[in-house]
């Protein structure tokens, strides 16, 4: 428990757009007392907010096409011995599927792995524990989102991870059973290079399988308009690169039992338990 909530102030502390309400909550408290001080922190929080919610600075930060995300080719796919699915969160109670059910970044990595599934004809893996306050895990809901509504069927069941880690751990003791080792792993691109990270250290051969590549464009005068798109964009590529940070922070404390939570970003409605 203590760890959420120490994730939570973190994420109030360093991601947008509580960072920059802070500093200008800041320059109100210290107005009367110190108002030149404070007219300046208030300007750098609204300067902060701005740049977070420009186009611009979130494609800046974002994954792109030439950072090595290339799209998997059909060596790998034939390479590959199984398809490894990362959760991404539920959709807690949802009313109109009557329970819980993917999320929408869910949906979107089930649907490439579906994919690539066709493709290849390589079995499936879904990994991913039970968020607090849900009754299905991320790999259950996983599962009967593929087997219902893609018709695609999951050959292993991974429920207990709480974060990327655990993925890569829980995984590997499933699939070494199989005698398994190469692997395609099916992620956001934002969230690739961590990952794969991960599942390295867990002992895989990893074939990089991302979704959400953007592709590189031109730049226009709608880059510099804020958008609320482009504020939660900027905050998941600094939740990556935060969570990449504490990667190599925690490797000089190396221990057994992993980080259980992640900083939870976007739709309140949407519970992730991934780091």
């Amino acid at each position: 428990m203590a760890g959420i909530y120490l994730s939570k102030i973190v994420a109030l502390l360093v991601l947008p757009p509580g960072s920059s309400i802070l500093l200008i909550l800041l320059g109100l408290c210290l107005l009367r007392r110190f108002r030149r001080f404070a007219l300046s922190v208030m300007a750098f929080g609204f300067l902060l907010l701005y740049a977070s919610s420009m186009p611009l600075v979130a494609k800046a930060l974002g994954p792109r096409a030439h950072d090595g995300l290339a799209v998997v080719s059909q060596t790998d796919l034939h390479s590959a011995a199984a398809i490894v699915v990362l959760g991404a969160g539920l959709y807690a109670a949802a009313p109109e599927y009557g329970g819980d059910t993917v999320s929408g970044e869910g949906l979107e990595r089930i649907r490439y792995g579906a994919y690539l599934h066709r493709l290849s004809g390589k079995p499936l893996l879904v990994t991913g524990g039970r968020p607090r306050q849900t009754v299905l895990s991320e790999a259950a809901a996983m599962k009967y989102a593929l087997d219902q509504e893609f018709g695609v069927a999951v050959r292993w069941l991974e429920e207990r991870a709480r974060n990327t880690r655990e993925n890569a751990t829980y995984s590997r003791e499933i699939l070494v059973a199989e005698g398994i080792d190469k692997i395609l792993l099916v992620t956001h691109a934002n969230h690739m290079p961590r990952a794969k990270e991960a599942f390295e250290r867990a002992g895989f051969n990893v074939l990089p399988a991302p979704t959400k590549i953007r592709a590189p464009r031109s730049m226009s005068f709608f880059d510099f308009l804020p958008s609320a798109a482009a504020l939660n964009s900027t905050a998941r590529s600094l939740h990556e690169w935060l969570g990449r940070a504490w990667y190599e922070i925690s490797r000089l404390f190396e221990s057994d039992s992993p980080p259980t939570t992640d900083i939870n970003i976007g739709n309140p409605n949407i519970v992730r338990s991934y780091g």
